[in-house]
């Protein structure tokens, strides 16, 4: 068959470069309107609900909406982990669902069981609502606005309703999240005194306040002729229509109106967030990018509807920074930086063809292999919807090198049958000496794809990353294969049969001369060669076992997340004064470009933070360097710990998304408590933070959930309520409406909608001591103050309560560099096994980075083993004979060798990217060792050779041209990517390119040296 479909393409030669030429040109096409993005979606498949509880405590909110929310959801199909987190008036349901599973169906799962909740949950509880479907990256762009004009509500009221809907309605936005200025509302602000004086309660004002305004459609009247609508208009649409709205009054008094006993004004809703933008108050706009959307063309289309937008905001008096996280930049960085590498790669390659070939020409047709493979494996991606991003590129410039071999083998081998061909037809000598090669080079390039299968195959976040990378890979390999079967043939017919060919370079005859000179010697003493193998094995084991391990490396975004937290109950007055003066002191560190803040939480926001926690994000200058990224972030950790009694976490935004998916916290290092009782989790959280910060490597220990707030408690006297004919609902509605404020009815102004609330003065809301004074009117008339029906003291509240599958539990994190989070983490279990005695029903565990290394690397053995079962399998249906197997595979631990060396050189760490590129190499080595035994058999088999050490060198010697070139083409393909390791967007591949790059050179000389030794000693009752 391969003969066969050979013979056709060297039929039609022409039509062959047309096909081709056209393919290349449909490559391009795909690639230009490919969706780009820098990583691919790792998040699974999950679904975040989020209810407002206004005015609930932690406590509450746990046990009226969390639970119950919980539990309709725990059961649904295809669930993994369900999370909870309930603060004071929301409660944050997360629900992870299996690998693999459909994310819209997932959240269809989740709306069906929350059906059910709705009717359970307490009056003034919103219904849950689920957020919408977002990217694993989340973020699309931040955008600041500041103003010395116009006033905080005012600017809110702009971003909130000019701003905010035209950027929903750019493509790829899910949702647009505002913090910061003052939502404006209309407060009916009831005065006691006057209340008491009509005799009226606060219900009788909240009655009056729902009947103030409303929207009722008025039908219509038919005419003989026409139909024509009735529009009543009954919208209170200032303070003063609702104020001139009566409220009952007694039989034959004067009318009675809102405002006779409320003052009702223009005011600010309570604040649960705020925003500071480079140092001063404003207001933030955060965008996160729908699930699978382009984030770049989304970037633009977000970009194109502020630029419509900026004249007029701009005239009004703000300024608006777009430039605070803008995680496109990271992806127009790594992008151009592979792609670079790939263009870099591909010149020496070029370079590398014409000093050993000679002839443009023959460089022309293999390097043509190269766009063919890569363009091919792009339209093979983009037809699966897989986006081309850092990891699909990376996969592709490590595989630049190998796509190549193919193509060269077929044509080195064609240049020297055509030397010596004569008179023969040209047709008929390509024919011969491309089926010549075309066998080992078939199972050469099957071993090399079947290696990272294994990789192809991982699951979790592992798999998410590394999949694409080895799908890539193999698809390229396999189109380079194609290309080596279908069009290299009839392009060297074209381009060789009728030009003159040099002969082969000097220094490669002396190359090879030197090298028989070394072969013999080595020949000569085999024993030498199996002690060579046996070391080399137990150096590769051995090396892999020293190394320090992590999971993914830390990520060159230009971009850092700083989380700090002042002590429970800090109000966000002070936590914008503190973020005021950090950023003024971020500003001035070199090569720190902009700088926000985000406070506390917003209204369908992600994040669901108490008041005394904030977020800031630091955008770094374009183009610095990973060394001077280091630095910024050594100065930032200075910054932060010049301010003493903030809890502080500096990280990247990508390794907080990725420790988030791993644990349900943004940190490399989670140790969970778990039990009954909440105080004992709290102690216990304290001593293991105690000891976590005494382990070397730590950094940035913190306990997630705050164990204490102030709180001011009002326990009811049931007695006493019986005493003055009040009901309980009364005096807690009364409570609610004076510090909560009630909303009542709402107005739509175009197309705003402002509420109506129903609240007390503002002094009346400032002084904790002088809740007890509240008066208290009920249906039966009586006033009396709260403290004589309920007992009012301080005491001291939860922040939040966290749950994960169910169960209460307290998290201690810290954030050790991702090299380090191995070595740390065990650090830290034995300390806390030795040092943290836990108390019955309490029991700890331990997730993050550190885990998901160990269930990769586990995973990533397991199949391998899988796979090298399949490569003897293929090797034994090409070579029918389990000695030639054995020699193929006993080369491969000297190659790996030299990349155990890169690694210990570089000082770097055992990443997965490292071990993948150990999987890689071993396949190269592999390749390499095929082409030799196979060409040897061929001497023997179809030349009539006989066995002996003549043939042996023969064989090796006539593989030398290739061996050194496909050693050369991959190393010099890898070698940007391995110079650049850790810039952005190399800092996965870097780490691979490195041990391909070292492992190379002992391959070459194993494949050279070693492996011709082994069969001399080893091979002759094979080949007798």
């Amino acid at each position: 068959m391969l003969s066969a479909i050979v013979r056709w393409s060297l039929q039609r030669p022409r039509l062959v470069a047309a096909g081709a030429l056209v393919l290349l040109i449909y490559g391009v096409v795909v690639l230009a309107h490919a969706k780009f993005d820098v990583f691919p979606e790792f998040v699974p498949a999950q679904a975040e609900i989020q209810t407002e509880a206004p005015g609930l405590a932690a406590e509450q909110v746990e046990q009226l909406v969390t639970r119950p929310v919980e539990q309709a959801v725990n059961g649904a199909a295809g669930v993994a982990a369900v999370r909870s987190d309930s603060i004071q008036g929301l409660s944050i349901v997360t629900v992870v669902f299996a690998e693999g599973s459909d994310p819209y169906r997932a959240r269809q799962v989740v709306s069906e069981a929350l059906g059910e909740v709705v009717a359970s949950l307490p009056a003034g509880v919103d219904a849950p609502k689920v957020t919408p479907l977002t990217s694993s990256t989340m973020d699309l762009l931040k955008v600041g606005f500041t103003s010395d004009k116009l006033s905080p509500m005012a600017l809110r009221d702009l971003v909130q309703w000019t701003v905010r809907p035209r950027l929903l309605a750019a493509a790829g936005v899910a949702r647009a999240t505002v913090y910061g200025g003052e939502v404006r509302r209309l407060e009916v602000r009831v005065r006691p005194a006057d209340l008491a004086a009509r005799d009226l309660s606060l219900a009788d004002v909240v009655a009056a306040v729902k009947t103030s305004t409303g929207v009722s459609g008025g039908g219509f009247i038919d005419t003989p002729q026409q139909r024509i609508l009735i529009e009543p208009r009954g919208q209170a649409l200032t303070a003063a229509d609702v104020a001139a709205a009566p409220l009952p009054g007694l039989a034959n008094a004067a009318p009675i109106r809102i405002g006779d006993v409320a003052d009702v004004v223009d005011a600010a809703g309570p604040d649960t967030g705020e925003a500071v933008i480079m140092g001063k108050r404003g207001v933030l706009i955060s965008l996160s990018s729908q699930y699978g959307a382009n984030t770049l063309d989304a970037t633009h289309a977000v970009e194109a509807a502020l630029a419509e937008l900026k004249p007029g905001i701009e005239a009004q008096g703000v300024k608006i920074d777009t430039g605070l996280h803008r995680p496109a930049n990271f992806i127009s960085a790594a992008l151009g930086g592979i792609a670079e590498d790939l263009v870099i790669g591909a010149v020496l390659i070029a370079l590398v063809l014409f000093v050993f070939m000679r002839n443009l020409r023959t460089v022309a047709v293999s390097f043509v292999s190269i766009p063919l493979s890569l363009l091919t494996a792009v339209i093979v991606l983009d037809a699966f919807g897989w986006t081309i991003n850092t990891m699909t590129l990376g996969g592709l410039a490590v595989a630049l090198g190998v796509v190549v071999d193919d193509a060269v083998i077929d044509v080195e081998n064609i240049v020297r049958r055509l030397r010596a061909a004569g008179d023969a037809p040209a047709s008929e000598v390509v024919l011969q000496a491309s089926l010549e090669v075309r066998a080992p080079v078939i199972y050469a390039t099957l071993v090399v794809a079947m290696v990272l299968v294994p990789v192809l195959m991982l699951h979790g976040l592992q798999g998410s990353f590394f999949a694409p990378l080895a799908a890539a890979f193999i698809v390229a390999t396999a189109a380079s294969l194609a290309v080596a079967v279908v069009v290299t043939p009839p392009l060297a017919l074209l381009l060789l049969s009728r030009t003159h060919l040099p002969d082969e370079p000097a220094f490669l005859t002396r190359a090879k001369a030197w090298h028989e000179t070394l072969l013999a010697r080595a020949c000569g003493r085999p024993g030498l060669a199996v002690i060579g193998a046996i070391g080399a094995t137990v150096l590769t084991a051995g090396g892999l076992m020293l190394f320090n391990s992590e999971l993914l490396p830390s990520f060159r975004e230009g971009h850092f997340v700083l989380a700090v937290a002042g002590p429970p109950g800090t109000s966000l007055a002070v936590m914008r004064n503190y973020g005021e003066g950090i950023t003024r002191d971020l500003l001035k560190i070199p090569g720190v470009q902009s700088a926000e803040q985000q406070i506390g939480r917003a209204a369908g926001g992600e994040d669901t933070w108490g008041t005394e926690r904030s977020e800031f994000h630091v955008e770094l200058k374009p183009k610095l360097s990973g060394k001077d990224q280091d630095r910024i972030q050594a100065r930032i950790h200075d910054v932060l710990d010049s301010y003493p009694g903030l809890e502080t976490e500096v990280m990247t935004f990508l390794g907080d998304r990725i420790g988030e998916s791993l644990s349900g916290e943004t940190a490399a290092l989670a140790v969970g408590i778990y039990g009954a009782d909440l105080d004992t989790l709290d102690k216990v959280g304290v001593e293991i933070a105690a000891v976590m910060e005494k382990a070397p490597g730590a950094v940035d220990v913190k306990i997630q959930t705050p164990p204490q707030t102030p709180v001011v408690r009002v326990d009811l006297n049931f007695a006493s309520l019986a005493r003055y004919g009040l009901s309980p609902a009364e005096v807690l509605d009364a409570v609610q409406v004076a510090y909560q404020g009630a909303v009542a009815a709402q107005i739509y102004q175009e197309s705003r909608t402002i509420d109506i609330a129903v609240t007390a003065a503002p002094d009346l809301r400032q002084d904790p001591e002088a809740v007890g004074d509240l008066l208290i009117r009920g249906s039966s008339g009586a006033a009396v103050p709260l403290r004589s029906v309920a007992r009012v003291y301080l005491a001291e509240g939860r922040t939040s309560i966290s749950h994960e599958g169910g169960r209460q539990r307290q998290v201690v994190t810290a954030n050790p560099a991702p090299k380090d989070v191995q070595r740390v983490t065990q650090a830290v279990q034995g300390a806390i096994s030795a040092q943290v005695k836990l108390p019955a029903g309490v029991y700890v565990d331990y997730t993050g980075t550190a885990a998901g290394t160990k269930a990769a690397q586990r995973e990533l053995l397991f199949n391998i083993a899988i796979a090298l079962g399949a490569v003897i399998a293929v090797l034994l249906v090409a070579f029918g004979d389990g000695r030639a197997v054995g020699l193929i595979l006993a080369s491969a631990p000297f190659a790996l060798v030299g990349g155990v060396a890169a690694v210990a050189v570089t000082g770097a760490s055992l990443s997965l990217g490292s071990l993948v590129g150990f999987v890689t190499l071993f396949g190269v080595a592999a390749r390499n060792a095929i082409l030799l035994v196979s060409h040897l058999e061929h001497l023997i088999a179809v030349e009539g050779r006989d066995w002996s050490l003549a043939t042996v060198a023969q064989a090796t010697r006539e593989r030398v041209t290739p061996i050194l070139m496909t050693a050369l083409v991959t190393a010099l393909g890898v070698l940007p990517l391995a110079i650049q390791t850790g810039q952005a967007g190399r800092e996965i591949q870097g780490p691979m390119a490195i041990v391909i790059l070292g492992g190379l050179l002992t391959s070459t000389l194993a494949s050279l040296v070693l492996l011709p030794a082994l069969i001399w000693r080893f091979g002759a009752r094979a080949q007798a």
